[in-house]
This record gives C-alpha cells, structure tokens and sequence, in this order.
C-alpha cells in the first residue's frame, strides 16, 4: 500500500513566532504594571488589581501553550521543568501572591527580556552565526520555562 502523504515537521513560521513573543510581552508588561499598582493600593483596589494581574497570568499563559504548540522544543523543555499547560486544579483554586512582590516585578522583567531576545531571534533570517544563535536560543528556552515556573510557584 502506498502513502498519499509523506508526514515532514513544518519549519517555525518567523513572523507568527514574533508576533506571538509580542503578545507574550504585552501581557507581562500589563500584569507587571498591575502588581506594581497593587504594591501602592489598599484594600479593594489591591484586590482588583491582584485579580487583573491573575488574568494576565492566565492569558500570558495561554499564549506560552499557544507558542508551545509551535515549537515543540519549547514544549519539550516545558514538560522536562514539570509544567503543564492546562491544570484544571489550578484554574478552580485562586491564586494569590505569596511571595515577594519585588521577587514577582524581577520575575517578569526578566520574562519579558526572554521575550523580546526571541522575537529578535526570530527577526534573523540569515547570519554567519547560526550556530551561536541555535545554541544560544536552547538556552533561551530552558530560562525560560524556569523562569515559568519559579513565577507559578511564587503565586
């Protein structure tokens, strides 16, 4: 029997990569200015504004799966930290912010600089230092989810 298809892995779309580094970095940056607020705010708007940043968190998070699902080194990396996208336990409970706030604005800061190296990255389309850049971006990666992951642990 023959085989219509052959099944062969799709390059990473460049430009779709960096739009979706962008949106990661808008959504960081919106919650980073929410837990900077909610440092200043008392009472019912600390709430609201830790509430807002939680939903920022959720859609930052639901780009990461989306960025996963395109590059499945991310995905692999992901994994090997113990991460899962989709928790459905951590969607019912309501997170909070345990640990430092100082700790959290760092977090994020650094999450958005990973964010705009690979939108930089993928903005390269020919270079002499290709194999710099693929090693250099596997590192990226593993920051990455680490840096994930120290920041779900930390709410």
């Amino acid at each position: 029997m023959r085989k219509l298809y052959n099944r062969r892995s799709l390059a990473v779309d460049p430009v779709h990569m960096t739009t979706l580094h962008h949106e990661a970095i808008e959504q960081l940056e919106l919650m980073q200015n929410c837990v900077e607020a909610s440092e200043h705010a008392i009472d019912g708007m600390r709430d609201s504004l830790e509430t807002i940043a939680e939903k920022h968190w959720e859609s930052y998070l639901d780009v990461i799966h989306m960025i996963c699902m395109h590059d499945d080194n991310l995905a692999t990396v992901m994994k090997k930290q113990g991460f899962s996208m989709r928790d459905s336990e951590l969607a019912e409970t309501e997170r909070q912010f345990f640990g430092n706030r100082l700790l959290i604005l760092s977090l994020l800061l650094g999450l958005i600089r990973r964010h705009r190296r690979f939108a930089y990255y993928y903005g390269l389309r020919t270079n002499p230092m290709g194999d710099y850049i693929k090693e250099s971006i596997s590192m990226e990666r593993e920051h990455l989810a680490e840096m994930i992951s120290m920041l779900q642990n930390t709410m």
